[in-house]
């Protein structure tokens, strides 16, 4: 994901005010209902704070993958010095020389094969608390004009 710049913030519905739809999202079979606050990644994706935990959610698990790949790629280009700490130095090298390597457990020969893994995983980058991707089977209307889109996947943070 892109570094959170942009990050518009709006508020929950208040669930006491009777001309409000409450706002609600059902991830894996857990209604959420108290959505304390969002933040919206223009053009990525959402980070929801609930009483239940935060979850990042996108439209699909393309726009996932490809959030998580501008993310390492970003850092490569523009902090070179914080992505060498992330990935190592050996990793590096072995990539200059054409071998395979890489943290994680996939192996490969250079950084954009590296890049694209993310595209396939990108649950390893944003699920922090227990690195699965989850369905959203259900979705408000305030939900979805609040962060812009119809979430298919979320990700949850902690």
């Amino acid at each position: 994901m892109a570094r959170k710049q942009n990050v518009k913030v709006f508020e929950a519905v208040d669930p006491d005010d009777p001309e409000e739809e409450l706002s609600q999202i059902e991830i894996e079979g857990y209604a959420l209902t108290d959505i304390n606050d969002v933040r919206l990644f223009p053009d990525v994706g959402a980070e929801i704070e609930t009483d239940e935990g935060d979850f990042i959610l996108f439209p699909n698990q393309k726009s996932a993958g490809e959030a998580a790949r501008e993310y390492w790629e970003d850092m490569a280009r523009n902090d070179p010095s914080e992505f060498t700490a992330m990935v190592g130095e050996e990793t590096l090298v072995s990539w200059g020389l054409g071998q395979p390597a890489g943290p994680g457990t996939n192996k490969v020969r250079n950084l954009e094969e590296w890049l694209d893994l993310w595209l396939l995983t990108p649950e390893e980058y944003f699920a922090g608390y227990d690195g699965e991707e989850l369905d959203v089977q259900r979705v408000t209307r305030p939900v979805v004009g609040e962060i812009g889109f119809k979430p298919t996947v979320a990700y949850r943070t902690n």
